[in-house]
Order: C-alpha cells, then sequence, then structure tokens
C-alpha cells in the first residue's frame, strides 16, 4: 500500500524545483513561505527520501528527487488531462464546436472558416479561436478544442493529423527597393537585408527548420528578426526597416508601400494540417474535418 500524497504537495514539489527558492516558489502557487515548506517536509518524511538539498541560492534536486520530479511532472499532467476530459464530456452537447487555427495558415483557410455554420447534432454554433500550433496541440489533447488548424510537423500519437494546403514563402519589400523590378528574388539575393519573419513561438520545430536552411543559403543570425504576426513583418517593410519572409498569400493583405515577391528556393514551404484528437474523430467532428479536407486538400486525404 502506498503512502497518502497529496496532489498539492506533488506540485509543490515541481514548481520548488523549477524555482529553487521557497518564497518564489510560494508566490507562483499564491500560498505561504510556511505552507510550502510543512507540505515538503511531509512528503520526504511520508516517503522517507530527500528530495531537494540547499545550495547557496536555495534548493536543488537531489539525484533521487529529479528521478522523481520527473514522474511528479507526467502524473500532474495525466490528472489534469483526465479532468478536462472529463469535463469535455460532461458539456459537449450543450458546447460550440471550438475550432483553433494559427495565424500562419493558408490564406484560403480563414475565410472557409468563417463561412462555416452550426456543424451538425451535438453542437450548438462554431466558434473560432487563434494562438500558436504548439499551445493548439496542446487545447486539442486537453479537450479545450475539438479541431485545430495549424503549421506542420504535428506529432503526437493521440492526435489524428491531415494535410490541407502546402505554400512558398515570398518576400515582402518596400515599393522603392533596389530588387522593386526583379520579378523573382532568392534568398541568397537577400543575405545582407535585415530580414522579419515569424517568432520561434509560433512552432519551434519548423521555426529551426527553415532557419537552418536561411543560415546555409548565407543569411547570417544577426541578420533574423523575428515579428509577431504577420502583418507586422509587413508593416516594417513599408517602414524600410528591412523586408519580409511570409507565405506567399500574404499577399492577400494589399498593405501600400509594399511589393510582394516571389522567391525561387522552393525547398522551404509552409503546410497547414487540420487535427483531432482521434478519439473524437467521430460524428460531428469528423464530419467537419472531412468537409474541409474536402474542399481544400488536393489530395483529399482520408479518415484512417
Amino acid at each position: 500500500m502506498f503512502p497518502h500524497v497529496s496532489t498539492e504537495a506533488l506540485m509543490y514539489a515541481v514548481v520548488l524545483s523549477e524555482e529553487g527558492n521557497l518564497g518564489r516558489t510560494a508566490e507562483r502557487l499564491h500560498t505561504s513561505h510556511s505552507n510550502v515548506s510543512r507540505k515538503l517536509k511531509t512528503l520526504q518524511s511520508t516517503w522517507g527520501v530527500e528530495l531537494f538539498r540547499r545550495n547557496p541560492t536555495g534548493f536543488e534536486p537531489t539525484h533521487e528527487g529529479r528521478l522523481a520530479i520527473r514522474q511528479f511532472r507526467r502524473s500532474i499532467e495525466h490528472m489534469q488531462r483526465g479532468f478536462d476530459q472529463a469535463v469535455y464530456l460532461s458539456v459537449k452537447n450543450q458546447r460550440p464546436l471550438l475550432i483553433g487555427h494559427s495565424l500562419y495558415i493558408h490564406g484560403r483557410m480563414l475565410p472557409y472558416l468563417e463561412r462555416q455554420r452550426i456543424p451538425g447534432s451535438g453542437f450548438s454554433r462554431i466558434e473560432l479561436r487563434a494562438d500558436t500550433t504548439v499551445h493548439l496541440m496542446k487545447q486539442v489533447l486537453h479537450g479545450l478544442l475539438h479541431v485545430g488548424f495549424g503549421v506542420a510537423p504535428v506529432q503526437d500519437r493521440d492526435l489524428w493529423v491531415a494535410p490541407l494546403l502546402q505554400e512558398p514563402f515570398g518576400i515582402c519589400i518596400p515599393a522603392d527597393h533596389p530588387y522593386k523590378d526583379k520579378v523573382r528574388l532568392s534568398l541568397h539575393d537577400l543575405a545582407n537585408e535585415t530580414i522579419y519573419w515569424m517568432p520561434r513561438s509560433v512552432h519551434p520545430g519548423f521555426y529551426r527548420q527553415v532557419t537552418e536552411y536561411l543560415y546555409g543559403v548565407g543569411i547570417q543570425p544577426h541578420n533574423l528578426h523575428e515579428a509577431r504576426a504577420i502583418i507586422q513583418g509587413i508593416d516594417l517593410a513599408a517602414s524600410r526597416l528591412g523586408v519580409a519572409l511570409v507565405p506567399e498569400s500574404a499577399a492577400r493583405f494589399q498593405h501600400p508601400g509594399v511589393l510582394f515577391k516571389p522567391i525561387t528556393d522552393k525547398l522551404i514551404q509552409i503546410e497547414t494540417v487540420v487535427f483531432a484528437r482521434r478519439d473524437q474523430m467521430h460524428n460531428a467532428v469528423s464530419d467537419f474535418v472531412q468537409a474541409a479536407i474536402a474542399e481544400l486538400s488536393p489530395r483529399k486525404a482520408r479518415l484512417q
């Protein structure tokens, strides 16, 4: 029989391992310094294991503590997912169909989503929410969204994923840029330019793939900067502060003071995918996803 240990005590141990200080841990958990200390002492004495040792600045996990805290974190995440799924199941028939989308999905996607109406039985309406692909994945997994539209790659064994649309990048340059009369540009042409593009937080994996390619064609890391959104990158180009690397469909924004040029580099492309939890791919959710695939995907993927 395992000793009784509260979830609260496990959470305190996880946060202390991240903060390394009782005061910051208490502040983050909205409790008192003494309460954190008492909970952790009880946890260690109950199990008979020293999880933390003092260091000059506060506390650090012992070897045993690091192993235990790794499992504590997983346990808390699984419990949270279980509660989220229970809430989802209890109220799904009274909720809207919640659709999440990245701001970097293909330009055809958002108009398509905004045209959609009530999807069928079990939901009252469609509600759209914007976020990064990484956050959308977590929200779909936790039952906080039914369907996500984001940037590939999307990889999780609990998610059903299908490709929708793929497009190359283009370059947004000031209207009076020296390359204004060129029909196409190569990224090598822009090696000495200040280039604005998507933030790492939008999709760290995709960001890493593209930046490695950019460095390979001669663009220096100090010339590459993040723009919070596509339109901000276009604004910066219009202000002659640099050029913006954007999905080719961003030309739809029709911004004064800039020109959009296709690029010759076709090895970097941005792909929009649709994803949902595997155990939710039935009834209205499945119907909505399959309708989107039938309308938008040239590959006409089907449920597997």
